[in-house]
């Protein structure tokens, strides 16, 4: 008996900036609560549908549960506008679902709903989850959306989505039934995978903790030099005559626009290989852990340890850089080649966050 038959619920975790939802008058909430009733009358199956973040089944052991929801077919759905990406939950979210999805060959249970900014996501955006946006073949409800809520629109949108959702469940329970995938209980009762190979895990996530380091340490020198540059550039800059100011601000532009565009370039690879790092990570943690055995949680412990530790410099120069970007941004909103020159920085900044972030999340990792 398949899911369109059986009444069983199928699990939805959507992530949006709630910025949008305020936007939209609660549009992203009456959009979930909606398709769920269309999948219902569409199927007869349920949606267990996870909206808010404090909701029971997203909580703060999210990250530790994806693997796990991966397998058992739980579907993710971005709900996209351009604000999407300005928020550092909502990268690391989409970031650390479609990591783990790939790594089982289960990206499609990654669906992006796009209901504002559709015309910006393209494959050559700077940004790189606004790429992997683009690649992963978004659904665009902008129509659906500015029509609001019981329109035409609104329904159709509703019914197609529901039935893309039939079709991505179906292919997932059939592929998470072949045996390469399939769950077996260890003597503690733990699921793990009975064709799981910890050593080809192992040997991915060594080929990327071969590179991090040096990624790592070209990363810090260029947010150190983009730093150096841009704080010395601000020292110049003083309230004088506007044709002074303008003519500051476009030397300053001249002077940050490389160091920002190497900053961009390589903690965007850092970021990266950090991402599929952490995919690796808690799938391994996740099987180690479930063997229950001192010598398996021995293991686990140790390649958390092993790269965690390089992330100290990284903190600390990210947290140091924060207030000089506030106070660039009054001088941003003078000049435009200024605002151009500095965007990349920007963006690279965005991404060393990032990594910190994920990187102190596997010091929290809970092994026993």
């Amino acid at each position: 008996m398949d899911a369109t038959t059986s009444g069983q619920a199928n699990r939805i975790f959507v992530s949006y900036a709630h910025l949008d939802d305020e936007l939209l008058n609660q549009a992203v909430e009456h959009f979930t609560s909606d398709l769920g009733s269309f999948y219902a009358a569409t199927t007869g199956g349920q949606l267990e549908i996870f909206f808010d973040r404090d909701s029971i089944g997203w909580g703060n052991d999210w990250r530790k549960r994806i693997d796990s929801e991966l397998r058992g077919a739980s579907i993710f759905m971005p709900i996209i506008t351009m604000q999407y990406f300005n928020r550092p939950a909502c990268r690391e979210e989409l970031n650390a679902f479609y990591g783990s999805a790939k790594l089982l060959d289960a990206g499609f249970l990654v669906l992006p709903i796009v209901i504002l900014g559709a015309s910006a996501i393209s494959a050559s955006h700077p940004l790189p989850e606004v790429r992997l946006i683009e690649s992963i073949q978004f659904e665009n409800l902008e129509e659906a959306f500015l029509s609001g809520r019981g329109t035409k629109e609104w329904r159709t949108a509703l019914s197609r989505i529901a039935n893309k959702l039939v079709k991505i469940i179906a292919e997932a329970e059939e592929k998470m039934s072949e045996p390469q995938l399939h769950p077996v209980e260890s003597d503690g009762g733990a699921e793990v995978d009975e064709e799981f190979d910890l050593f080809e895990h192992l040997e991915q996530l060594n080929s990327i903790g071969d590179r991090l380091p040096a990624e790592m340490k070209r990363a810090e020198e260029d947010l150190t030099n983009w730093f150096t540059v841009v704080q010395a550039e601000m020292q110049q800059f003083t309230a004088t005559s506007p044709g002074v100011m303008r003519a500051r601000s476009i030397a300053m532009a001249q002077a940050v626009r490389d160091p920002s565009v190497k900053l961009q370039e390589s903690a965007s690879q850092l970021a990266s290989s950090v991402t599929d790092a952490d995919a690796l990570m808690r799938s391994m943690v996740g099987q180690l852990s479930g063997v229950k055995t001192k010598e398996a949680s021995d293991l686990a412990k140790s390649l958390i340890a092993s790269v965690t530790d390089e992330s100290t410099d990284l903190r600390e120069l990210s947290a140091g850089l924060v207030e000089v970007l506030g106070m660039l941004k009054t001088m941003e909103v003078l000049s435009v080649p200024l605002r151009k020159s500095i965007k990349p920085g920007r963006i690279g900044f965005a991404k060393i966050q990032d990594v910190v972030n994920t990187l102190e999340g596997w010091s929290g990792i809970n092994i026993d």
